[in-house]
């Protein structure tokens, strides 16, 4: 009996396997048309040109709020990682090699001899300021979180901070032209 099972089970494991290489066949029986490409086309959804005012905004803060203490000199080296997204004084200030002036940490220290890494998560803000259609300079609020990624596999969730942002649409779309600390109240 055992046997005539184990015989029966392998006709059926040998009989869908069949049928699943039939169906891999490549032959040109079927009248189905496969398109594709192999040109190996990458798609980066975050293209700066691609995104709308608020993509921007969210995009941009999330790279200048995402450090990295143990490898970067200060926040700034974030703004730095930002420039595709960035236009008018802000795209200057890193193009020129300035050192922009950011906001310091008192945890700055204790991260980097941890080696953490702060990693930010942003969307746009319902404090937002309405704006008429067509214009080319809008104010969007991004409220953004913290996430600490400690070196040991740990995550520590900061408390969220509203930031405000300015967004001018040039001829290679959206780009992240200021931005303040919005304080509470």
């Amino acid at each position: 009996m055992r046997i005539q099972r184990a015989t029966a089970t392998a006709a059926v494991a040998v009989a869908a396997a069949t049928a699943a290489l039939a169906g891999c066949s490549g032959g040109s029986s079927d009248n189905t048309s496969h398109t594709g490409t192999d040109s190996h086309t990458a798609i980066n959804p975050l293209a700066p040109h691609d995104l709308d005012a608020n993509r921007t905004a969210t995009t941009a803060m999330q790279t200048i709020l995402s450090w990295q203490p143990a490898i970067d000199d200060s926040k700034a080296d974030a703004l730095v990682r930002a420039t595709p997204w960035l236009g008018g004084d802000l795209l200057t200030t890193v193009e020129d090699g300035q050192r922009a002036t950011v906001r310091p940490d008192r945890e700055w220290q204790r991260w980097a001899a941890a080696k953490d890494a702060l990693s930010a998560s942003c969307v746009r803000s319902d404090t937002t300021p309405a704006a008429p259609d067509g214009m080319r300079t809008l104010v969007i609020d991004v409220t953004c979180r913290h996430t600490v990624l400690h070196a040991t596999g740990q995550s520590t969730p900061l408390t969220p901070e509203t930031w405000r942002t300015t967004v001018t649409r040039t001829d290679a779309g959206w780009r992240l032209t200021d931005y303040r600390f919005r304080s509470k109240g």
